[in-house]
């Protein structure tokens, strides 16, 4: 890291520790160099913070959902929606769904008999009902005493609305035209499969014209050289009870205007790439103005992404549904993310995991992209596969909106929540951010939160704890306001060469606006404002602010401490308390020839317990800015104007 010197003669320091019983009848102003007036006869509040005792706000993830086990980590309580061993594993046929405890058949569990014990009984002889059964001998007549033997013998187009193609138990090769009003039902998923043909080009499942809802159920479309199912022309299917595995190109892939599929007790994995050129290998891709609703949804180990939803009027709703372990793309490595909701394509989801993927856990970008979560866990995003890149848990740009309510974010790497771009937000509420690891090509980045390029943010009731290099991050006129009961804790610094650490970092003409915040065990610097930056904090408590981990071994100059700083930026602190920084309780000076000048002001608070109570490098600089009602205490020395070197503004994320 650069070093910066501001070269202006003050002299040298004077210790003078002003108490509450200097003479009231004092000037406010024109104390000489070394003197600070606390300006306070009476001592002073400390930050009206309800919760403060407790450490931590009241983060509201608990109660748990139904079946969600509550976990407590540093006095929150989080909700997971497995056991603590995890999901389990399980037997051909069945999955273990969130919010469960353990493994069970997809869909209705196998019979004793050929089909499925959900069909009518006695044999209906009426035609509704068109018995399939694998290897059955030829001439049959789709009865029950006569099943087909293959699926090229029904005549697709020809079945009405309300009828039955019964599969029994048995691997049938072939593709299935579900036309609308027709049901298909397998006997269940571990011995009904479906393989498709040698046609790269068509799917194992395809929707047809018909009147009513179609709708296939406990089978499995796997292994085949095609997509799963493919559905478009405004055609709505539900499947329930069905497993689309080693499917190629798309597990599932839904396009065009009222096209609607409903999933329930539906696991997509293991997608392969395509054929040709080793791309996609999609989970789900759901396009042009498109629905998919999904109950007891997994989507696990494909490749790219594991759901794709693009275009205006384009919705997912997911409820009890997990997206876990994306792979990268086969073709060159990039990609692997988890959820990707693009172009003004809308995403709601309720009880929702999205774990292991790379490169991103939810990716959302374009103007009119919304995404909305409640209930949420992004934990384990892992960086690129090809450049060690990225592997955000949330990645919003271009406009993106996100909603979030009752979310965890943990253990993803180089951003727990990044944000980016004019008209980009990020609204939150009673949320947990942590243990962002640094990105795997540089050991760089690891932030909690980062908003930049004219993105905003809006939090309620946010733990941002244990992240790497800056815990909540605002860059180049990006936005925060209405932030309250806000903790930002034990920020580590960087891996790659034990610099930052820092809190909160504000610069190039970004605003801060909010109350009741902690922020505590922070390294090089608590709250900083640099260039052109604006905050203003109230009910406030800076805390803990150690020198830079490198201070010792490769940054000795480079040390810092402070718990606040304006560098060329306004500070405004209110209700406020400042203890234990390890060089300068508050810190204010000029920046760039271009920034406006510096502005620190303090109200109501205490500076206390540090090495310099105030640190001023501004020539002639109005102390009683800094002395209104606020007392300084226990300090090494309440002011000095001895020139120390200026932190440089942390690095952008490129998008």
């Amino acid at each position: 890291m650069a070093l910066r010197f501001v070269s202006r003669a003050l002299g040298a320091a004077l210790v003078v520790v002003i108490g509450c019983g200097d003479d009231p009848s004092a000037p406010d102003s024109g104390a000489p160099d070394g003197e600070l007036d606390s300006g306070s006869d009476s001592g002073v509040p400390g930050p009206n913070i309800p919760w403060l005792a407790e450490g931590v706000p009241p983060i509201m993830l608990a109660p748990c959902p139904e079946g969600w086990r509550e976990v407590t980590v540093n006095g929150v309580s989080e909700c997971d929606p497995y056991p603590e061993a995890g999901p389990a594993t399980c037997e051909a046929g069945e999955a273990h769904f969130p919010g469960e405890s353990g493994c069970r058949p997809i869909g209705e569990a196998c019979p004793t008999g050929d089909y499925a014990d959900s069909l009518p009984t006695p044999p209906p002889t009426d035609g509704s009902v068109i018995y399939v059964k694998a290897g059955a001998a030829a001439g049959g007549d789709g009865s029950y005493a006569m099943p087909y033997g293959a699926l090229s013998e029904i005549r697709w187009t020809w079945l009405s609305p309300g009828a039955t193609v019964a599969l029994a138990k048995g691997t049938y090769e072939g593709t299935l035209h579900v036309k609308e009003g027709v049901r298909i039902v397998g006997a269940c998923v571990r011995e009904t499969r479906v393989t498709g043909d040698t046609d790269p080009d068509s799917s194992v499942a395809t929707t047809i014209n018909g009147v009513g809802e179609a709708r296939v159920e406990n089978l499995t479309i796997g292994g085949a050289a095609q997509e799963g199912l493919r559905t478009t022309g405004g055609h709505s299917i539900t499947l329930e009870g069905v497993l689309v595995e080693r499917t190629r190109g798309v597990g599932i892939a839904i396009a065009n205007p009222d096209s609607v599929v409903t999933l329930r007790d539906a696991v997509i994995r293991d997608t392969q790439p395509r054929a040709g050129d080793d791309g996609f290998g999609q989970g789900i891709n759901i396009q042009s103005g498109a629905q998919l609703s999904a109950t007891r949804l997994l989507v696990q180990s494909n490749r790219t992404t594991g759901i794709l939803a693009a275009h205006d009027a384009t919705t997912v709703n997911l409820t009890d549904s997990v997206v876990r372990d994306t792979q990268p793309q086969a073709s060159d490595g990039g990609f692997g993310t988890g959820i990707a909701i693009q172009y003004g394509a809308q995403l709601s989801a309720t009880r929702l995991l999205v774990q292991g993927n790379h490169g991103g856990g939810v990716f959302a970008n374009g103007d009119g992209t919304a995404v909305n979560l409640a209930d949420t866990i992004i934990r384990d995003t892992a960086s690129r596969a090809n450049d060690g890149l990225f592997g955000n848990g949330i990645e919003l740009q271009d406009g993106a909106q996100l909603f979030a309510a009752r979310l965890v974010i943990r253990g993803n790497r180089s951003g727990g929540i990044f944000a980016d771009g004019d008209g980009t937000a990020v609204d939150l509420t009673d949320t947990v951010v942590r243990d962002t690891a640094p990105r795997t090509s540089d050991d760089k980045f690891g932030r909690g939160i980062g908003i930049q390029s004219g993105a905003q943010l809006t939090a309620v009731r946010v733990l941002v704890e244990g992240n790497h290099e800056i815990g909540i991050s605002l860059n180049r006129d990006a936005t925060a306001v209405g932030l309250s009961d806000i903790v930002v804790r034990d920020t580590r610094p960087r891996v790659s060469d034990d610099s930052l650490g820092r809190g909160i970092h504000v610069d190039y003409g970004s605003r801060l606006e909010g109350n009741r915040l902690v922020i505590e065990d922070s390294h090089e610097l608590g709250v900083a404002a640099t260039e052109g930056a604006d905050v203003d904090l109230r009910d406030v408590s800076i805390s803990g602010v150690a020198r830079a981990a490198c201070a010792s071994t490769t940054c000795p100059e480079d040390f810092h401490g402070h718990a606040v700083i304006a560098i060329g930026a306004a500070v405004r602190l209110t209700r406020f308390q400042i203890h234990d920084a390890d060089t300068c309780g508050v810190f204010v000076a000029a920046g760039e020839a271009s920034s406006p000048p510096a502005a620190l002001d303090l109200e109501s608070g205490t500076v206390s317990a540090s090495e310099i109570g105030a640190c001023i490098q501004v020539d002639g600089y109005d102390t009683t800015r800094l002395t209104n009602d606020v007392e300084y205490r226990d300090n090494g020395t309440n002011l000095d104007t001895t020139t120390l070197p200026l932190p440089e503004p942390p690095d952008s994320i490129t998008p």
